[in-house]
């Protein structure tokens, strides 16, 4: 499989484009993703399930919850809470709940709903209670052709994009006619996009840079400093680089800036909740308090189980994931733990 990087040339603003697309979710990358698209299309249809946010963008063009700074033009959006009737107006849907809620968001959606969509995704996780990757549950749960799904991915804070500060996404779909319309769809003058096939490889290294994000975390809350932690960062690009090649075999450059950017950027960004969730530990805190401590989901706690249940297939040694997930899910010495594998760092 051919997944090499194809740039796609920055849009002019003259016209706006008409795909007909729907934005399911509230929170802060969704926000950001609306506001991208607010620039790039005539029509967004939005869904989201606070009615707090409906009257926020409708009567003042701020989402009142989440990155409320922004503004967002309502006159070219249609926003709701309910599910059913954004998803029909739309060609395209982009889902961008969060991991943890997707699968109770799309619950009320009769089966049949989105097999003839083209969806894509922008969720940074898994879904718990399959434990399974996005692409797989929605074809296991919404019978989506793979033709018909893509992924947008990178290293992406939504609060550097609510501040256009310039950044990098890749579309990926099997089929790159698809994956060139989605990165037309979120071009402008503050993103750029590339295009890609590699569709499972990006997926699988958005799961694991959640994992060593808040891997990060938790060496920081111990006390380890940045040069201990760069050599940490090293062994996890080696680590990922076998899972995702071993698991996803292909060509790839996890130089690129969606594997390895967007891992760096999770691990070391002041706007990382897992790297943030993990300094909690780091610092003493157990899983449960720092859930609560939380107000937004850090998405390694689930992918850290995901991986560590997708690898009994496979057998990987990947040490790293595996000592994480005896730490967030079988009570392990935080301390100690973590000590034990750093000896064998390079």
């Amino acid at each position: 499989m051919d997944t090499n990087l194809i740039k796609l040339p920055i849009r002019k603003k003259k016209h706006k484009l008409r795909y007909r697309v729907a934005v399911l979710g509230g929170g802060s990358w969704a926000t950001a993703i609306v506001k991208i698209l607010s620039d790039n299309l005539e029509h967004i249809h939005w869904w989201v399930r606070e009615e707090e946010i409906v009257e926020g963008i409708t009567r003042f063009g701020h989402n009142p919850l989440y990155l409320s700074s922004v503004y967002i033009d309502s006159s070219n959006i249609v926003i709701s809470t309910d599910i059913r009737k954004i998803v029909a107006r739309a060609d395209y849907v982009i889902i961008v709940s969060p991991s943890a809620f997707l699968h109770k968001t799309l619950s009320p959606l009769k089966k049949s709903r989105l097999e003839k969509k083209k969806i894509i995704s922008a969720v940074k996780g898994i879904v718990p209670e399959r434990m399974q990757l996005i692409t797989d549950y929605l074809k296991s749960e919404f019978r989506v052709p793979a033709s018909n799904m893509a992924i947008i991915s990178g290293p992406s804070h939504a609060e550097e994009i609510a501040r256009e500060r310039v950044t990098y996404l890749t579309a990926a779909s099997e089929r790159i006619e698809l994956a060139e319309t989605v990165g037309k769809i979120f071009t402008n003058r503050y993103v750029r996009t590339t295009v890609s096939q590699d569709i499972l490889g990006m997926e699988l290294a958005v799961v694991l840079k959640n994992i060593y994000a808040l891997g990060a975390g938790i060496y920081s809350g111990l006390g380890y400093g940045d040069n201990f932690i760069a050599a940490y960062m090293a062994n996890c690009v080696k680590e990922m680089k076998k899972f995702v090649t071993e698991v996803c075999p292909g060509e790839r450059e996890m130089s690129d800036s969606v594997y390895l950017g967007d891992l760096l950027v999770t691990a070391y960004s002041s706007f990382s909740r897992n790297r943030q969730f993990g300094n909690m530990i780091g610092h003493g805190l157990s899983v449960r308090i720092a859930q609560l401590e939380m107000n937004m989901i850090a998405e390694g706690y689930y992918a850290s189980r995901c991986i560590h249940e997708i690898n009994k297939t496979y057998d990987i040694y990947i040490p790293i994931a595996e000592t994480i997930y005896g730490v967030l899910y079988e009570g392990n010495s935080v301390d100690s733990e973590m000590k034990r594998i750093s000896v064998n760092f390079i």
